[in-house]
This record gives structure tokens, C-alpha cells and sequence, in this order.
């Protein structure tokens, strides 16, 4: 069974839907009920877990209850998160904590949730979605690269607690997704020089294109593989 954190919608839905093709039971999360309603309808077998990621007692409540209705506990994909495209000028520090807790202590807690619970450690795995933007960020996006960036080295810090019991820690690292949210985004003139120039695919990502790595990490062809940042972003991050 797999928990896939924020998959009512972009790359999370995407995962979601990998996992359920591979064979996966998936269980579907998001804050609005409706719509968690809604996914985990179109699933077979899929599990409603609607919370919010930074309530942790909701957090340890919900999983609690997947273990109980699927019988065992095996894959985590915190895909949930925000971004405030400010400056560090404009971001007052209540702000910036606002995103670290979305980001990356959710990822925390919810791992530790997680790992606790995983009925087959040996084959568990926890798999992160960061961004390329935590190694190389853009301008005026410091709260979200920083929480990125703090979200792959906690992976790097559970990959050695982990992987003597066989659970492996990863992330994935997307670079242009055309994901519902970035519509708006692949429509600026600037950015869409940017990828031309760029991105030696000359084009976004496909949200799929990310799934399907999540479904190579969460599957035994990735069983040796410890935390590794795989970034899925045609080459991008290589261009100086």
C-alpha cells in the first residue's frame, strides 16, 4: 500500500495513477474531501486519506487507519507542498516558516510516521518530490528552494538510519512539469525562451514523466538504489 501525499492534483495525481497501474493500492490524499473523494473513486481499490500534511495528529490518525483497512504499509510519496515566489526581502520569517513546515518538516513527520508503521521494512520505501530549484534555484524563490534543498539532505540523513532495514530513501527532483498549476507559467514569453534555451528537450515534462520514476524507485529494480536526487528534467541541471 502506498501513501501518496497531495495526489488530487499535478505530479501526485500522476503517481498516484502509476502506482494504481503498476498494481499498487494507493491511498489518495489532499486537504478538500470532495476531491479526494473524487480520485480515490476513479482508483480500484484506493484509499480516502483527506488531511492536512502539517496537522500531524490528523497525519498519524489517517495512516494509522490505512494500516488497519489495507493490512500493511509500504510506500510513502510526499509529494504535497507550496511555494511564495518573494524575495527574501518580502518574505517576513512567519512566512518562511509557513513553507519549511509544508515542505519540509511535514516530510519529517510524516516519515517518521511512516517507517514506524511499515508492516515489510525491508522492501519499505519513502520517496520525496523536490525540485531542481534545491540545487540550483531561480531568482526571487528563496523559501521554496531552501525547503527543497533541506528536503534532500534530510533524505540523504534517512537513507543511512534506514537502509540497514532495507527502507530506502529518495527523491525526485522535476524540473519543468506541465502540471494544471504551471499553466499560467508556460504561457510567459520569458519562460518559454528559457526552455527553448535551456531545456535540451526544448519542451516541459509531461507529469507521467515523473511518475514513471516514482514507480521505478518504489518497485525491487530500485532496491539498491539509497539516497540518490534523481533529477527529471531532460538535462537541464547538467547546463551550465
Amino acid at each position: 500500500m502506498a501513501l501518496v501525499t497531495g495526489s488530487t492534483g499535478g505530479i501526485g495525481h500522476a503517481i498516484a495513477l502509476a502506482f494504481s497501474e503498476a498494481g499498487a493500492r494507493v491511498a489518495i490524499n489532499g486537504r478538500n474531501q470532495e476531491r479526494v473523494s473524487a480520485v480515490a473513486g476513479n482508483l480500484e481499490g484506493a484509499i480516502e486519506a483527506a488531511f492536512d500534511i502539517t496537522d500531524y495528529d490528523a497525519a498519524e490518525r489517517a495512516i494509522d487507519n490505512l494500516v488497519k483497512e489495507a493490512g500493511r504499509f509500504d510506500i510513502l510519496v510526499c509529494s504535497a507542498g507550496v511555494r511564495d515566489r518573494r524575495t527574501v526581502a518580502e518574505i517576513e520569517p512567519e512566512e518562511y516558516r509557513q513553507v519549511l513546515e509544508a515542505n519540509t518538516v511535514s516530510a519529517f513527520q510524516l516519515s517518521r510516521l511512516a517507517t514506524a508503521r511499515m508492516t515489510h521494512p525491508e522492501i519499505g520505501r519513502v520517496i520525496f518530490v523536490s525540485s531542481t530549484a534545491g540545487k540550483r534555484p531561480f531568482r526571487s524563490d528563496p523559501a521554496y528552494a531552501s525547503s527543497k534543498a533541506a528536503m534532500e539532505s534530510l533524505a540523504r540523513s534517512m537513507a543511512f538510519e534506514f537502509g540497514p532495514v532495507g527502507t530506502t530513501t529518495n527523491v525526485i527532483a522535476p524540473g519543468f512539469i506541465a502540471t494544471e498549476y504551471n499553466k499560467p507559467l508556460a504561457e510567459e514569453e520569458t519562460i518559454k525562451e528559457f526552455v527553448r534555451n535551456r531545456v535540451p528537450a526544448q519542451r516541459w515534462a509531461e507529469p507521467v514523466e515523473v511518475a514513471n520514476v516514482a514507480v521505478f524507485l518504489a518497485s525491487d529494480a530500485a532496491s539498491y538504489v539509497n539516497g540518490h536526487v534523481l533529477a527529471v528534467d531532460a538535462g537541464m541541471s547538467v547546463i551550465l
